[in-house]
C-alpha cells in the first residue's frame, strides 16, 4: 500500500521537484535533493518541522510523529501533513517548502556544529549541478577512475597520518608488535595439527 502512497506523493510534489522515496524502520524515508524531509509510517506521511515552521503545522492540526522508546512516548520533529495538501500540487507544494527549508536548516545547524564551517552550508543543488555531479559520478566509475582510485588509495597508505583537526577524530592503524620482543609471547604449535 505504501507503493500507492509514494505515487501518490510524487504525484502531487510535481510543482515542488523529484522526490525518492527509501525503506527505513518498518516505513519509508522522504527525500529531496539528497536531503531527507519526510517520512512515512503506517500509510501516514509526516514531514520535517523546525521552531520556525512547527506553528504551520500546529495551526493546521497536524500532530508529530511519536514512537515509545523504553516505554516513554517520543515525540519527532516529522509532523503529519494536513489532508487537503494530499489533494493537489498546489496544496502541497507550500509544505513541501516549510519541510525542505527545515531539513536544510537542520543540516546547516549540525554542519556548524560540528566545525565543518569550511565546507560551507547546505544548499539546494542547480539542475545544471547535479547532471555535472552526474557525469562526474559515471566518468569515475570508468576504468581509468578506478586506476585512479587504486594509485591515490596505495599513495595515501604510505603517507604519514595528518594531525587532527579540532572536531574531528583522528583514525590510525594499529601498530604490530615486532616478534621476539619482551612484550610478545612465542606461540606453542598445536599437536593436533600435526
Amino acid at each position: 500500500m505504501s507503493a500507492d502512497l509514494i505515487a501518490h506523493l510524487q504525484d502531487v510534489a510535481a510543482d515542488f521537484g523529484a522526490l525518492s522515496a527509501r525503506r527505513m524502520f518498518g516505513g519509508y524515508g522522504i527525500y529531496h535533493d539528497g536531503v531527507m524531509i519526510g517520512l512515512i509510517s503506517d500509510e501516514v506521511l509526516y514531514l520535517k518541522v523546525d521552531d520556525q515552521s512547527r506553528e504551520r503545522f500546529r495551526a493546521a492540526d497536524s500532530g508529530p510523529f511519536l514512537y515509545t522508546r523504553r516505554g516513554e512516548t517520543v515525540p519527532t520533529s516529522y509532523w503529519s501533513v494536513p489532508e487537503a495538501a494530499m489533494e493537489s500540487p498546489q496544496e502541497m507544494r507550500p509544505w513541501l517548502v516549510l519541510a525542505y527549508e527545515a531539513a536544510l536548516r537542520k543540516a546547516n545547524a549540525a554542519a556548524s556544529k560540528v566545525g565543518a564551517r569550511k565546507a560551507g552550508p547546505v544548499k539546494a543543488k542547480s539542475a545544471k549541478a547535479k547532471s555535472a555531479s552526474a557525469n562526474s559520478a559515471s566518468v569515475a566509475a570508468g576504468k581509468s577512475g578506478v586506476a585512479k582510485a587504486n594509485l591515490a588509495k596505495s599513495k595515501s597508505e604510505n603517507a604519514k597520518p595528518e594531525k587532527a583537526k579540532p572536531g574531528q577524530a583522528r583514525l590510525e592503524k594499529p601498530r604490530l608488535k615486532k616478534a621476539g620482543s619482551a612484550t610478545t609471547k612465542p606461540t606453542k604449535p598445536d599437536a593436533k595439527r600435526r
